[in-house]
């Protein structure tokens, strides 16, 4: 499973159209054999809007790199497609936005190598009998068992976890 996403930013005067553009992509990928084509908007902390925002992710996923390859010169070869394309890359001024750094495109691919106990079916967990342990005994550790683990402290010392990204305001594009 490969995925492409496109992200990129619709000015607020410009999103009725950019949602009509959407609906007519998506049906020419379909046409084409797409049939994974999604797109979102990026939302701010619990989920609210983002004041300014604006900024989309589309995502594309392919079976494989030769339903890719088909994909690519079916758009190539398709005029109507064609003409869709030219007429996003118009509304979101896509030349201005490449030159900003507005634009960014990224490729994936599933990571297919799973240690097979991820993959096996989860097992319900188990317990020792009561008879077995002294009054008060804690049961003895399972390693099939998630438990939780303390937190890390690095060297900076703080205590906000894995992110060291700063938060983001409500005002920001980004």
């Amino acid at each position: 499973m490969l995925l492409q996403t496109n992200s990129y930013v619709v000015p607020s005067d410009k999103r009725a159209e950019h949602d009509r553009l959407i609906r007519r992509i998506r049906q020419a990928l379909l046409r084409i054999g797409c049939d994974q084509f999604e797109v979102y908007e990026q939302v701010g902390a619990n989920w609210a809007c983002i004041k300014g925002g604006g900024r989309f992710i589309q995502i594309m996923r392919f079976h494989d790199r030769q339903h890719h390859h088909e994909i690519q010169e079916a758009e190539k070869n398709d005029p109507s497609i064609q003409q869709l394309i030219n007429e996003f890359m118009e509304l979101i001024d896509l030349p201005a936005q490449q030159a900003q750094g507005m634009f960014a495109m990224g490729h994936y691919s599933r990571i297919s190598a799973m240690p097979p106990q991820e993959s096996a079916p989860m097992e319900q967990p188990r317990s020792a009998p009561e008879s077995d342990l002294p009054p008060g005994e804690p049961p003895p550790e399972d390693v099939g068992l998630i438990r939780d683990l303390e937190p890390e402290h690095g060297e900076g010392g703080g205590e906000s976890g894995g992110n060291s990204k700063p938060a983001q305001h409500e005002e920001s594009e980004f």
